[in-house]
């Protein structure tokens, strides 16, 4: 899994359905990307992604909390994190980032670059290695392009250094996954890049700047896509917060003061490639506490952060279905009254590839009690029963739940239709 954080990148900005405008009323343009604009067409589009609180910090810690209204020190926190999930479930956690690398952050990863200062005309850029879990020869990659962001600059000057500085993340980034795959094509892992030049730009150069750098960064995009599409590895973008102008020509903008609280400020998008992901475009408003259950829903990983209060958008083009007891049970799954699926004699199942946006009966028998329970299965669900099978509880992913080792899992893929193929996707 690869999330890809273009700070300070407002929705309206890339979209020219809707259009930004200046706090004066005045219109702006929409920046001229082709290279995203063609990989949205292979891609879900979710455009309106509202922010809690559009400040780097704060919106970093949404994104990989789920929780909207965490706090930097809420990321510290045991299992609070995105990160703290894929670490139980084996993931390597990887990160090369300019902005939004706060110490909590850096803590959460296994290995990563980061930007000691926000400086472009000097530069620092340092490895920070927390545990033994990364290998030799990715560490070598990462103190490789530690080095090598002066060449990027070399003879650069004004809005040319911010597309500079973005072409050397992305062409590191890409060349990451690119060693990933070759190196360590068993290895599951989730790499966070944030480029931070469009927000420097929004902040710095006015509107043409900010616009340019987002240009900038569009020029340099394909070969990470193209590195995740090829190696068949989840592939998001999305923003931190937006950017707002007081007018037109304005030669700075901001984001986190009331002074430009507006839609341009606080709307991001969140684009999604993955094999399991319809294509297409969703016009609802969602919050940003959303991004993080919905790729642990992409990554079929059945629990969610301890304090996140979002909920999975129904992206993909199945859904799982989780039930759990503490006694052994039978179960049965019914659509109408066909038995779709069924297992014997265990307290934990999974039901992969159901079609999603169904209703289900999940039927369960401890041998005294049979318990019938409708589930509208319209995200992945889990539902749980008490030793009492008159107890129940329908829920999205329960990490308390699926946190303690599980004895036995019966997975079943399931005849709707002909035959339902599930592409399993490489996180």
């Amino acid at each position: 899994m690869i999330i890809l954080i273009i700070d300070g990148m407002g929705s309206s900005y890339i979209n020219p359905a809707a259009p930004p405008q200046a706090l004066n009323g005045e219109p702006i343009r929409t920046a001229n990307i082709p290279e995203l604009q063609s990989m949205i067409s292979e891609g879900l589009l979710i455009p309106n992604v509202a922010v809690p609180t559009p400040k780097t910090g704060p919106a970093h810690s949404v994104i990989i909390t789920g929780y909207s209204r965490a706090e930097q020190e809420m990321v510290e926190f045991p299992g609070a994190t995105i990160y703290d999930i894929l670490g139980g479930e084996g993931f390597l956690s990887i990160a090369l980032m300019h902005k939004g690398d706060f110490s909590q952050l850096r803590s959460e990863q296994d290995i990563g670059l980061f930007s000691e200062s926000n400086s472009i005309t000097e530069p620092s850029i340092k490895i920070q290695i927390n545990n033994d879990l990364a290998s030799a020869g990715l560490i070598n990659e990462l103190e490789y392009w530690e080095h090598k962001l002066p060449d990027y600059l070399e003879g650069t000057g004004g809005l040319e250094s911010y597309v500079a500085y973005e072409a050397w993340e992305l062409d590191a980034s890409q060349d990451i996954v690119s060693f990933m795959a070759q190196e360590h094509p068993d290895t599951r892992y989730i790499f966070t890049i944030n480029v931070g030049m469009v927000d420097s730009a929004g902040h710095y150069r006015g509107v043409e700047g900010y616009l340019g750098s987002i240009e900038g960064f569009d020029k340099s995009l394909k070969p990470l896509y193209a590195a995740a599409r090829d190696s068949n590895t989840a592939f998001v973008i999305t923003a931190d917060h937006g950017m707002a102008f007081k007018s037109a020509d304005s030669p700075r903008g901001g984001h986190a003061s009331d002074d430009y609280y507006c839609d341009e400020a606080i709307t991001v998008p969140l684009i999604i490639f993955s094999p399991n992901v319809e294509p297409g475009e969703m016009d609802q408003e969602f919050g940003q506490e959303v991004v993080v259950p919905t790729l642990l829903s992409i990554m079929d990983i059945p629990n969610c952060p301890k304090y996140t209060d979002g909920e999975a958008i129904p992206v993909k083009d199945y859904a799982n279905l989780w039930i759990t007891s503490n006694t052994r049970t039978d179960v049965e799954i019914l659509q109408g009254t066909e038995i779709i699926s069924s297992g014997v004699g265990d307290n934990s199942y999974i039901f992969a590839g159901l079609k999603p946006k169904g209703n289900y009966i999940v039927k369960v028998s401890n041998g005294d009690e049979t318990n019938e329970h409708a589930v509208d299965l319209d995200i992945d669900r889990l539902v749980r029963f008490e030793t009492s099978a008159s107890a129940v509880e329908d829920k999205e992913w329960d990490i308390e739940s699926w946190r303690k080792p599980v004895a036995s899992v019966m997975i079943f893929l399931v005849i709707i239709v002909g035959v339902l193929v599930i592409i399993r996707i490489k996180d």
